[in-house]
């Protein structure tokens, strides 16, 4: 069946590229220490970064997704988490720009390692996946557009969760707590 050739190649890739990943230690670091998190990106991208939000707040972390209605101010103590596969998304970059003049301290996911807003980020976790205007010479993916970045970024995002958990020594009986109840 095509499905399952097609599985198998999608879970090859994603093992793939995510075995290139590094300085997901620091990225932990900085989340465990923020006072808050907040996450910023657009498009597939902007879900997979707002699940992550979600899961924080599973944790007990203070999580918040820019512009939302509820965000809480942010501070100097607090972390701005930037996903962007292309790291020249318009919204991010301003909003990077501007935690910046907070002081705040920023982070970025991305799939290129020299960006506007890597310039302006503290550190960068590099996802080695083509985007969707990139040439696919150098980064090759059967998959259409970002989808490897956006898939890859998901799962990073949950094994963050994990690492955090186990950092913490939380259970999950204490996640469902932070749980939504009216579900």
């Amino acid at each position: 069946m095509a499905f399952l050739k097609i599985k198998k190649k999608v879970i090859k890739e994603i093992d793939s590229t995510l075995g290139k990943v590094k300085k997901v230690d620091a990225l932990l670091e900085a989340v465990v220490s923020a006072r808050k998190v907040f996450v910023v990106g657009t498009g597939r991208t902007k879900l997979m970064i707002e699940a992550f939000a979600q899961r924080l707040r599973h944790l007990g972390i203070d999580a918040n997704v820019v512009g939302e209605v509820i965000q809480a101010p942010a501070s100097k103590d607090d972390l701005l988490l930037v996903a962007s596969g292309s790291g020249e998304s318009v919204l991010p970059l301003c909003i990077a720009a501007r935690a910046r003049k907070i002081g705040m301290k920023i982070g970025l996911i991305t799939a290129r390692k020299k960006s506007s807003i890597s310039k302006v980020a503290d550190f960068s976790i590099y996802i080695p996946a083509p985007m969707k205007f990139d040439s696919y010479k150098d980064k090759r993916s059967f998959q259409p557009l970002g989808s490897l970045f956006e898939q890859s970024l998901l799962l990073l995002c949950d094994i963050l969760i994990i690492l955090i958990q186990k950092k913490k020594g939380l259970s999950r009986k204490y996640l469902r707590k932070y749980h939504a109840n009216l579900e």
